[in-house]
């Protein structure tokens, strides 16, 4: 599986910008992009291969892939429909 890439600023502005993504305040949206942030909350919540993680709003999945490396599992909900193709092109990306 390929190292987590979106938690880097520069790939998740690249996403944001790829899809013209706008931000819906309905939703209050804020995308995490802070790697030692992301690797922290990994660490913290003590996440392994055995753990099934119900993920929910993902957004574009910078936490997902994070998720998706330490745990066996992982589910995501996601509210606003702008972000699913997105969504599903980059879970496919995770294998």
């Amino acid at each position: 599986m390929p190292r987590p890439y979106l938690g880097d600023p520069k790939y998740t502005i690249e996403v944001l910008q790829k899809y013209n993504f706008a931000f819906q305040k309905r939703f209050g949206q804020n995308f995490l992009i802070d790697t030692h942030v992301l690797d922290k909350i990994i660490d913290s919540a003590q996440i392994t291969k055995d753990d099934f993680v119900l993920e929910i709003g993902p957004g574009i999945g910078t936490m997902t892939q994070y998720l998706a490396e330490a745990a066996r599992e992982v589910a995501a909900v996601e509210i606003d429909k702008t972000l699913l193709p997105y969504s599903g092109r980059h879970s496919e990306r995770l294998g």
